[in-house]
């Protein structure tokens, strides 16, 4: 139950935690040792597929490349002869004579080349986009199992001694992807006597796509990452998508060369960073980071003292809260300065010398209550200064809130769980961390009751270390015996920056790939029927609960570096808000580790320069880096467009994460600088730029640098401008046609979960014509409340004696087609199968009917239609609630859910 009362902002909630899970039967992966695994041979297997243009997305034709390292061994096309006419056929064999090419069926090609050379010749199967292709060339899938539990498992050939290929997706850019272990024994019965096994030969699969993500840190199509990469081949344009031309196939043959390129190319970059890991076992920039640590020799947290007490990750884990991103100044516009702080994590890793940690074989605590009481007394924003206070605050408390000013997770608006910075009083004590105390002292005044203090210091050395070559650059090494490894990626990055060498995005990717994510990482699964685990709080003691949310923590985790960089991040924030108000200026917003200082009302420009350039100048003391300046950076944005001056920039913050900043020009109109898609970027855009309105004012700079697609920019000039007009709460949405249609959202069929959605349009269906996995949908929002239409709510189930059938809310999906006009005909409800009509969807009108009203319901004053300064709740805990981990999991609706309760909720009373 929660209670608020407006007067005083206080609020009565349970408020949430996060708890340690762990699997008794399991070991975690750091405490295993790296499995044996066999070395790619040097034949390479290029293939893509052409698909029918239609929901099913079946297979036509595809083309493959077999390369022997480098070198072109055969090139051939594979077919459907039941998805092709007797004149496609025709064409596509004459095709194949006159090119030279192999022209094959595809079950030859899956049996005869692809397992093959994928499987029997251990050599790497490559392609963009990999999941969807190997759905199209299977001929059935079923739900995998065990490690690869929540993916899909492919059946290749009705052969049951070949083996099925297995894929996980993990996310939009990356999916685990295997050979599950074939029918055939693989130990012979010698060595099955003997208790010896051979491990199943798992294959080695790079999917382009996620290999550019992990070394380029950005999302590509193929088109764009070829471009980015200047191949000597570019992919080509058709309109034919579906077709058997002559040019199509042109089109569909020039990918998999532009495939093989980028590949190529791709493999040239990382083979720059010397590593031995491989590439088909890079999944994302944190594989980078966990490569460079491996080859250093450090051994994982948990693989140096794998007996570590689990209750004391109960107690570091709940003071976990992440970064912090709150709205000061609510829908209102205020001229601001955009500052944000030079690579946060990294800075504050250095600073804490969290590095010797890192190297260390396990960690030891003591008891440091007396010593934290006094440090906490004495502590002052000018001996934050001091770069040695930082060492000191390897420190977790539990403290007694009584209206002190913590990080508060709780479901302010009675759903869903949020962060804000608030007033916390509680009868039961919690664990935070020191820098967290002392940003609730610098706030409030007064020092937190500390009930227990506990320091922790890192143990010996790991033995063994070994120096590494940055990108196999002798100048670029780093030994992490006596190196700190945050600071010197960064001085590195510094000096690749001022040479302009392209080797600082790299550099940039590592720092910031091994600097938190890697020890906080957990990876999430879905059971199909719930399974024990043990669950640690707070309070030390071990439940034991069955649920179908199972949680694993990754190779590196080690829980209390995870905790101390984002508690230290949020102090170097709440000291930036501390010199802020003392200088007596204010702030719009704040996000991780960027902050809006505001200029007040009344304040010349040169006094708020002034002032704003003090707060800035502050934090150059606590610069850990060769090169000088504060950490705190003034950023481009503030400059004029094409200018080297600063130009007036101004902001309008609707809620945490939603804001836009913008210039004005001579009269008076709004010039986007940069903006926030959050909220938005599950829509398909219902326009592009080309389709947009000419009475609208045009980018002035890239969208990409803004940081939104056209149709965002467009929203936000619209909401701007409302505000400029005094008339903030009404925002027109009617200056494109498109947005009277249905608001459409796209999903990869990309688990056995998401493609039960599509359970009633498969019903009955031979395989070939069912959307597959890994196919695509579209998902509806369904006209509820206000929008909902006159007639009756759908109804579900059949009526038993007379009782009512039961009621529910449509759930309203369709086969993806790229006209949404004629994909608007097709809409189901996914539940019943029933068809629904356009009236029944809602618009991207009404999707965004309350977009710029979007409420900031951790504080006070941000209703709805709450406008100007934020207030800061009294949080009253009535209890708590064990959670897992935090994730953005896009629902049906299309809103995001920040925290997913993975644990069975214990609720705990203050």
């Amino acid at each position: 139950m929660q209670t608020a009362h407006p007067e005083d902002c206080s609020f009565q909630t349970a408020i949430a935690i996060r708890a340690y899970t762990e699997d008794p039967d399991r070991a975690p992966l750091g405490t295993r040792p790296a499995k044996t695994e066999v070395n790619a041979s040097p034949w390479t297997l290029v293939f893509d597929c052409e698909t029918t243009t239609d929901a099913t997305q079946r297979l036509r034709v595809g083309f493959y490349q077999i390369r022997r390292k480098a070198a072109l061994n055969q090139e051939g096309i594979f077919y459907d002869p039941a998805a092709l006419t007797a004149d496609e056929r025709l064409l596509l064999t004459g095709y194949a004579q006159s090119e030279g090419l192999t022209l094959v069926t595809v079950d030859a090609f899956r049996s005869d080349i692809f397992l093959k050379y994928g499987y029997t010749k251990c050599g790497t199967v490559v392609g963009f986009n990999l999941p969807f292709d190997l759905s199209r060339i299977a001929v059935d899938h079923g739900p995998a199992r065990r490690s690869m539990r929540g993916g899909f498992s492919f059946q290749l050939t009705f052969n049951s001694e070949d083996p099925r290929v297995r894929v996980k997706h993990l996310s939009p850019r990356a999916a685990l992807i295997d050979f599950a272990t074939p029918g055939e024994q693989d130990t012979v019965r010698g060595m099955r006597n003997r208790g010896l096994k051979v491990p199943p030969y798992r294959g080695h699969f790079v999917d382009v796509k996620t290999a550019a993500a992990a070394l380029l840190s950005r999302r590509f199509s193929l088109d764009s990452l070829a471009a980015h990469l200047a191949t000597p081949t570019q992919k080509r344009k058709t309109d034919d998508h579906g077709s058997i031309t002559p040019a199509y196939l042109e089109y569909a043959r020039a990918d998999v060369q532009v495939t093989w390129e980028c590949y190529f190319e791709l493999n040239r970059i990382y083979a720059e960073h010397g590593l031995t890991r491989p590439l088909d076992r890079l999944m994302s920039e944190a594989s980078i980071g966990k490569a460079y640590l491996q080859e250093m020799g450090i051994r994982p947290f948990l693989g140096c003292d794998p007996q570590f007490d689990r209750a004391r990750f109960g107690e570091i884990l709940c003071a976990y809260y992440g970064g912090r991103a709150e709205v000061r100044n609510r829908r209102v516009i205020r001229e601001i300065l955009y500052c944000d702080f030079k690579s946060m994590y990294p800075t504050v890793n250095s600073l804490m010398g969290l590095w010797s940690f890192v190297t260390a074989d396990g960690i030891t605590i003591e008891d440091s209550t007396k010593d934290t009481r006094e440090f906490l007394q004495a502590i002052t924003v000018a001996g934050l200064q001091e770069p040695a206070v930082w060492q000191k605050l390897c420190t977790l408390v539990r403290v007694r809130p009584d209206g002190d000013i913590f990080p508060v997770r709780a479901a302010y608006d009675g759903v869903t769980n949020t962060i804000g910075l608030n007033r916390l009083t509680s009868k039961s004590p919690l664990w935070f961390t020191l820098a967290d105390c002392v940003v609730s002292k610098l706030l409030t005044g007064r020092c937190p009751e500390i009930e227990k203090a506990q320091t922790y210091r890192p143990g010996p050395r790991q033995s063994g270390l070994k120096p590494v070559a940055i990108l196999g650059r002798s100048d670029f090494s780093i030994d992490p015996n006596t190196d700190d490894f945050f600071t010197r990626l960064i001085d590195l990055r510094d000096e690749a920056k001022a040479g302009k060498d392209p080797i600082e995005k790299s550099l940039k990717t590592i720092a910031n790939s091994a600097s938190y994510g890697i020890f906080i990482e957990v990876s999430r699964d879905d059971a199909p029927k719930s399974e024990l685990l043990d669950v640690f709080g707070p309070n030390g003691e071990c439940e034991h609960v069955r649920t179908k949310a199972l949680e694993q923590p990754g190779r590196y985790f080690h829980a209390l570096l995870g905790v101390l960089i984002t508690g230290a991040a949020r102090l170097m924030l709440g000291i930036a808000e501390k010199k802020t108000e003392e200088l007596g200026l204010e702030w719009a917003f704040c996000d991780t580790d960027s902050l809006a200082i505001v200029r007040p009302y009344g304040v010349s420009k040169s006094d708020f320069e002034k002032k704003a350039n003090q707060i800035v100048d502050w934090f150059e003391a606590l610069n850990p880096y060769r090169k000088s300046g504060s950490i705190l950076k003034i950023e481009d944005v503030n400059l004029g467009i094409g200018c080297t001056d600063r130009a007036p920039l101004y902001c309008f913050a609707i809620s945490a994460k939603r804001y836009a900043l913008f210039n004005l020009d001579a009269h008076g109109k709004p010039l986007l600088r940069k903006a926030s898609a959050h909220g938005l970027g599950h829509l398909i855009d219902p326009y592009d730029d080309a389709e947009a309105p000419p009475n609208l004012p045009k980018p002035q700079v890239p969208l990409s640098e803004i940081g939104v697609h056209r149709w965002h920019h467009d929203l936000w000039v619209k909401i701007i401008q409302a505000a400029i007009d005094d008339d903030a709460d009404k925002v027109s949405l009617d200056w494109h046609s498109a947005l009277s249609s249905p608001a459409a959202m796209r999903y990869s069929a990309s688990s056995p979960q998401l493609l039960a959605w599509l359970d009633k349009w498969n019903l009955g269906k031979p395989y070939e014509q069912q959307i597959r996995p890994f196919g695509f949908m579209l998902s509806y929002s369904s006209r509820t409340g206000v929008f909902a239409p006159t007639w009756e709510a759908s109804t579900v189930g059949a009526s038993a004696r007379g009782r009512p059938r039961k009621r529910h809310q449509a759930k309203p999906i369709a086969p993806y087609c790229r006209d949404l006009a004629s994909a608007e005909v097709t809409v189901f409800d996914r539940l019943t199968g029933g068809r629904l009509s356009a009236e029944q969807l809602k618009t991207y009108q009404e999707v965004l009917a309350q977009y710029h009203l979007s409420c900031e319901g951790k504080f006070a004053n941000g209703e709805f239609r709450d406008r100007g300064r934020t207030k800061r709740r009294h949080v009253f805990a009535t209890g708590f609630e064990l959670i897992g981990k935090e994730a953005n999991r896009v629902g049906e609706s299309g809103e995001a859910d920040p925290t997913v309760a993975i644990v069975e909720v214990f609720q705990r009373h203050a």
